[in-house]
């Protein structure tokens, strides 16, 4: 007898640990997420006093990327326009 398992069973084992992973996860999360509740009602915190501990939401790429290229933009125009008052100085 083979004391190794094969890729197959291994597989099998790797998805059944993560279906209960998950099941645990998720009976963890509902407990947790009770607990915060009580505790924001009890102590009476705010979402302000929470900023730095909540998940926000994610921006969008393209305004990302957007904002990039405006601040690329910003660079550029105001490396032109040092670089003729320099000119300027330099002529004078």
């Amino acid at each position: 007898m083979n004391p190794t398992k094969t890729v197959d069973e291994l597989d099998a084992e790797i998805k059944a640990l993560l279906a209960q992973r998950d099941e645990a996860l998720k009976a963890s999360k509902d407990a947790d997420l009770e607990t915060v509740k009580r505790l924001c009602k009890q102590h009476g915190f705010t979402a302000t006093q929470l900023r730095g501990c909540l998940k926000t939401r994610a921006k969008n790429k393209k305004d990302d990327d957007s904002a990039a290229a405006a601040d690329m933009a910003t660079a550029a125009k105001s490396s032109k326009s040092s670089g003729k008052k320099s000119t300027a100085a330099a002529k004078a």
